[in-house]
Order: structure tokens, then C-alpha cells, then sequence
């Protein structure tokens, strides 16, 4: 085998590790996320591992997207990137909004001056 169809198959097992790992988030990240107790340290940690997919999958993309390789998987790799950037989005607004409140709150504790 050369060393390009090396990197392709490399590049094919990490696209399926990926898109398994997807479907197990698509499923748990929004639970998370909804969770009224959910607080701001938790959800900046799942934003970092959701950005250490996001940023790994990159890698995986460049893999798949070289020529010789059949286009099937460069467009399962363009799906699972839209979901990746999803996943990613909403970890970011929750984040955003739960420090918002806890400045919201932060303020309305405040002695007035």
C-alpha cells in the first residue's frame, strides 16, 4: 500500500470514529445544556472538549479532502463539520447566557451607593 492510501485510510477510520463520537453528542450535549442546574464552570468545560473535537476533526478533514479519495467521504466529513460547528454554537450560547445571570445576579447583590 503507498503511503497516500495509508494517510486515506487513516483518514477513513478517524472520519468513523468521529462520526460515531457525533452521534453519541448530538444526543447528550443538548441534555446537558438544558439542565437548569447546569453551571458556568461545566459548561465552559464542555465547550473546551466540544473545541478539542471541533479542532481535531480539521485534521480529519484535510485527510479525507485529498484527491484520489472517493468524494462520499468528503461529504459525510462536510455533514459531520456542520455538526461539530452546532455543537460547538450551543455550548458557546449557554455559555453566554449563564454568565450573563451570574452577572445579572452579581449586580442585583451589589449594596446600593
Amino acid at each position: 500500500m503507498t503511503e497516500d492510501g495509508k494517510i486515506q485510510n487513516t483518514g477513513v477510520a478517524r472520519l468513523k470514529q468521529h462520526a460515531d463520537l457525533v452521534q453519541q453528542l448530538v444526543k447528550q450535549v443538548p441534555a446537558a445544556l438544558s439542565k437548569p442546574s447546569l453551571t458556568l464552570e461545566q459548561v465552559s468545560r464542555l465547550h473546551r472538549v466540544i473545541q478539542k473535537g471541533v479542532d481535531d476533526f480539521k485534521e480529519v478533514q484535510e485527510l479525507v479532502n485529498k484527491p484520489g479519495l472517493d468524494e462520499t467521504y468528503s461529504r459525510a466529513a462536510g455533514s459531520l463539520a456542520k455538526i461539530w460547528s452546532h455543537l460547538s454554537s450551543a455550548a458557546e450560547a449557554r455559555m453566554q447566557d449563564l454568565a450573563k445571570n451570574d452577572a445579572d445576579k452579581s449586580d442585583m447583590q451589589k449594596p446600593d451607593e
